[in-house]
C-alpha cells in the first residue's frame, strides 16, 4: 500500500472513532467524492482514456443538481453577471449531456 493511501485510511479510522462509526464508515463526504471523480475523469480524458462509469447515484445527483442547485445559483445576486450565467449554462448543459448518456442505466 502506498504511503498516502495508508495515511488516508488511518485518518478515516480516527474520524470513525470520533463519530462512533465503524472503521471505513466515516469516508469522504459525498460532494468531495463527486469532485474527485470529476477530477479523475478530466485526467483520464487528457490521457486518452474512457471516463469512469456513470452510476445510478451519479444520475440521481445530476437530476437533483439540475432541479435544485442550479436554479438557486441562477437566482443568487452573485451569479448575475454574463460570465457567471455562461458558467451556469455550461454546467447545466454538461449535466443534461450526462443525463442523456445515463438514461440507459
Amino acid at each position: 500500500m502506498t504511503g498516502w493511501k495508508h495515511r488516508l485510511e488511518r485518518l478515516e479510522d480516527v474520524a470513525a472513532r470520533k463519530t462512533g462509526k465503524q472503521a471505513g464508515e466515516a469516508g469522504t463526504p459525498y460532494y468531495l467524492q463527486r469532485y474527485f471523480k470529476e477530477l479523475a475523469n478530466l485526467r483520464r480524458c487528457e490521457a486518452g482514456l474512457e471516463p469512469l462509469p456513470y452510476t445510478p447515484e451519479d444520475l440521481e445527483d445530476d437530476r437533483r443538481c439540475l432541479e435544485e442547485t442550479i436554479p438557486i445559483y441562477r437566482a443568487s445576486p452573485g451569479w448575475q453577471s454574463e460570465e457567471a450565467q455562461h458558467v451556469l449554462d455550461h454546467w447545466e448543459q454538461h449535466i443534461k449531456d450526462n443525463l442523456e448518456k445515463g438514461a440507459s442505466l
